[in-house]
């Protein structure tokens, strides 16, 4: 799908066959030629996101017309659109730019991917109102100047979603609780854990119906708002899925005894693999969802204050720490897009990022060869081909 398939990967069957299916709606425009930039793009940033395909004509049903004839090609078509949404939108917005040959021909496709943004609102140039994107049954999109509650909306929004995530993990986290109160086996709050959440920066509007969270078919129960998963054979593990476009994931961290020394370590190996979970998790619920948004993506460890850190594999550089982590919790995020996690080299930074910001707690600097570690976790996920 054009919403999410890495730009590196997309073929013109691929535009045909999103085309046929795709009208002009809320999330999709055609246009013949280049124009309408500011306008176009700025709409689809101030709304949910969308795609905007150049080269492709529609009837008066807003479906294309085949064949998709395109545009000639000639230098310089990126910078023009760029240059177009950097100057004509403030404040300024870049969005993806994808060009793909026609067959057989002199011509081009341009695709331009535009996600909703976390700057919203944005005004075209020398308009004092913002542009959004609106649709019905009898018409599947119009543009439509934004009135002052709607402005003050895309403002407040950003606290409001604040809110609404801090509501929701305080229920989930007040579910797992409960089930440790239970006597639950598989759970200690105790023991240190590391917990790894993905979520729209801002999850003002439920993303997924419950029942399409049920239908990815994970043999998950059901619970307000989504889908939990408490298994019996991954010790400490406990996940949940919310129509927010939460995932949440918690595990136990074993606490291992080297052959060589009498002290307990917890596994920098755990870190990596259970990222790796979570962002293999992710990026299928998201696919499901069609979730184009902004990401963040948070890891927390609790409970290791005066836990010492180690790696199984002493080849890759990673010594034991001296010294033990100073600090009862550690959090830190990363914010990326859904489609990162189809882009090998995105996805690397994103995972290197965070487990490098981890190893800091633990007096470890970074490993010579960190990358490698991160790539055997992310295939062992199969998010990185063999």
């Amino acid at each position: 799908m054009l919403f999410t398939k890495p730009k590196n990967e997309i073929t013109f069957a691929d535009i045909e066959d999103f085309c046929r299916v795709f009208g002009e709606d809320v999330r999709v425009e055609y246009k013949r030629e280049i124009k309408h930039i500011p306008k176009i793009v700025s709409s689809f940033a101030n709304t949910h996101g969308g795609v905007f395909i150049i080269g492709a004509e529609t009837d008066d049903q807003n479906k294309v017309k085949p064949p998709i004839q395109g545009i000639p090609k000639r230098s310089g078509i990126e910078e023009q659109i760029q240059q177009s949404a950097l100057t004509g939108i403030y404040p300024g917005v870049i969005p993806e730019i994808i060009l793909v040959d026609v067959p057989n021909s002199s011509n081009l496709v341009v695709i331009v991917r535009v996600n909703e943004s976390i700057h919203a609102p944005h005004a075209i140039k020398e308009v004092t109102q913002a542009y959004i994107r609106v649709g019905s049954i009898t018409q599947p999109y119009e543009y439509k100047l934004a009135e002052m509650d709607r402005i003050a909306y895309m403002f407040k929004r950003r606290e409001d979603s604040q809110v609404i995530t801090r509501q929701i993990l305080e229920r989930i986290e007040k579910r797992v609780e409960d089930f440790c109160k239970r006597g639950e086996p598989n759970l200690n709050t105790s023991k240190p854990n590391l917990t790894v959440i993905a979520r729209p920066v801002f999850p003002y509007r439920p993303v997924i119906s419950t029942e399409d969270i049920f239908e990815l078919k994970l043999a998950w129960r059901r619970v307000t708002g989504g889908t939990y998963s408490l298994p019996e054979y991954k010790h400490g593990d406990y996940s949940e899925l919310n129509e927010y476009g939460i995932v949440y994931q918690r595990t136990e961290l074993e606490r291992r005894i080297p052959k060589y020394n009498s002290e307990k370590y917890v596994e920098f190996q755990d870190f990596l693999y259970r990222i790796s979970d979570q962002i293999s998790l992710a990026k299928c619920f998201y696919e499901k969802c069609g979730y184009i948004g902004n990401i963040e993506l948070t890891v927390q460890l609790r409970q290791v204050f005066g836990e010492r850190l180690r790696y199984l594999r002493p080849e890759f550089g990673l010594q034991n720490s001296p010294l033990e982590c100073a600090d009862s919790e550690v959090t830190v995020s990363e914010q990326c897009l859904p489609q990162d996690f189809s882009d090998s080299e995105r996805l690397i930074n994103i995972v290197e990022e965070l487990a490098t910001r981890l190893l800091w707690s633990f007096n470890v600097a970074k490993p010579r060869k960190i990358r490698d570690l991160i790539e055997e976790a992310l295939r062992h996920n199969h998010l990185l081909s063999n």
